[in-house]
């Protein structure tokens, strides 16, 4: 087996976790539900359930060496054989991949509209941004079919020279480009209203529903309930505190959530913008303010969208590993003919969500006030992965005799860490997200 050196999996890892769900996904839903209230819940979302489950889904990929489905058959009781369909989370990386590489096409067209120069005025910048969604099928296609067929090169070269060795230059790079727009936006008089809007408390805005939204982008923003955290755990270095990686990789991840919230919010301040705009942050607000400081937005606008499809390309790639892995071992496929059925199949799926935002086909491609691309959306951040952590939890917490799952351990969490781990796992994670769903239905 292939394995990743111990920097190339922590940064493969946090590559996949650290994407449009930290940098983009995170700002707009702190500006979207309160500020603070939302930080605080995430906060706690993100240590008690994203942390505790990705432990686990860690355990699962170590302790079983093979794919997601493979994995939970293994595992399943006699009696309890249905259990072994757990493994076919795999199908919300696919889900997840045809509307992320929908919105890194965009992306890269705001990319060279950077350079070219972008709109100065508020009507202008909505107009280029609704009539690009809306009309300009052409570009879209071309852009979206670009991200998909290098995210095909880079899954083809297979894990050590694909994937780790993409995550190894991207990842630094990433790292680099933020810490220098941190530095940017402390010398900036908006920076303390920004600090002060992501953590002065404002607990009138927690509900359920931000509740769910907090545990669905907790879930969303580590790569959880896909099976990307358990395929990648089987290629793990032999040697090393995989505990010890599950924390750094998570604060990885939630360090590059908070610098991004600065970043954005210190720009959206400075300028008099909403923080509430949603896709809109990203592709109205941002580009109007950029396009309003001159020279210099200008290359911080490049920087900010190369950073955001650096973080995107590396989180792309590990949602369809999942399925590779299972076709690779389940059929014995050669690699090249299972990522030929996983992208073409993403590709399809990303096809009609990218159609279902455009004037044309929007009616017929639109079901209960949501078009196939807000369904996708709606479906794998607020049911599928919250549902999936549920079941391995379920799984670990009550399926697995305690024996077995300490000894999964190898003595990297003991003692009251393990008992408080254990306990998480086997009550509040699981009851917590279920309630918070419940009341979101």
């Amino acid at each position: 087996m292939t394995r990743f050196s111990k920097t190339g999996y922590i940064l493969s890892t946090a590559g996949s976790a650290i994407g449009l769900g930290g940098i983009w996904g995170f700002p707009y839903l702190v500006g979207q539900n309160g500020g603070f209230a939302f930080v605080l819940v995430f906060v706690l979302a993100f240590l008690v359930f994203g942390v505790s489950v990705f432990i686990v889904e860690m355990l699962f990929g170590r302790a079983s060496g093979q794919n997601s489905v493979s994995t939970f058959e293994n595992f399943a009781p006699k009696h309890l054989k249905f259990l072994k369909y757990g493994g076919f989370m795999v199908i919300s990386g696919v889900l997840i991949f045809a509307f992320y590489v929908v919105v890194l096409g965009w992306l890269v067209h705001y990319m060279f509209l950077s350079i070219i120069g972008l709109p100065k005025t508020l009507e202008t910048t909505q107009n280029l941004w609704g009539g690009f969604i809306s009309n300009q099928i052409g570009w879209q296609m071309l852009w979206h079919f670009t991200i998909v067929a290098l995210c095909a090169y880079v899954l083809n070269r297979g894990v050590k020279a694909g994937i780790e060795k993409l995550n190894l230059i991207l990842m630094p790079l990433l790292l680099f480009i933020f810490l220098g727009l941190l530095a940017y936006s402390m010398t900036q008089d908006a920076f303390v209203e920004s600090f002060k809007f992501l953590f002065h408390p404002n607990f009138e805005k927690i509900n359920a529903e931000v509740i769910v939204r907090a545990i669905g982008q907790a879930f969303f923003s580590l790569s959880l309930g896909v099976g990307v955290i358990l395929v990648y755990s089987n290629s793990m270095p032999k040697h090393g505190n995989f505990v010890r990686f599950a924390i750094v990789i998570a604060l990885l991840n939630f360090f590059f959530c908070l610098v991004a919230g600065l970043v954005i919010f210190t720009f959206i301040f400075g300028y008099g913008a909403e923080p509430t705009e949603g896709v809109g942050l990203v592709f109205i607000s941002l580009p109007l303010i950029f396009a309003n400081m001159g020279v210099v937005g200008q290359v911080i606008a490049f920087l900010f969208f190369v950073s955001l499809i650096f973080a995107g390309v590396t989180s792309a790639v590990s949602m369809l590993e999942p399925l590779n892995s299972y076709l690779i071992e389940r059929f014995s496929m050669k690699r090249h003919k299972a990522n030929l059925i996983s992208i073409l199949s993403a590709y399809a799926l990303g096809i009609i969500a990218l159609l279902s935002n455009t004037a044309t086909f929007s009616a017929d491609l639109t079901f209960f006030d949501k078009n196939l691309f807000d369904w996708f959306v709606y479906l794998t951040s607020s049911f599928m992965l919250p549902l999936a952590g549920v079941f391995m939890c379920l799984y670990m917490g009550w399926i697995l005799p305690k024996e077995q799952v300490y000894a999964m351990l190898e003595g990297k969490l003991g003692g009251i860490f393990f008992k408080s781990w254990y306990f998480v796992i086997r009550f509040i994670a699981p009851l917590g997200i279920l309630a918070a769903m419940v009341n979101l239905i």
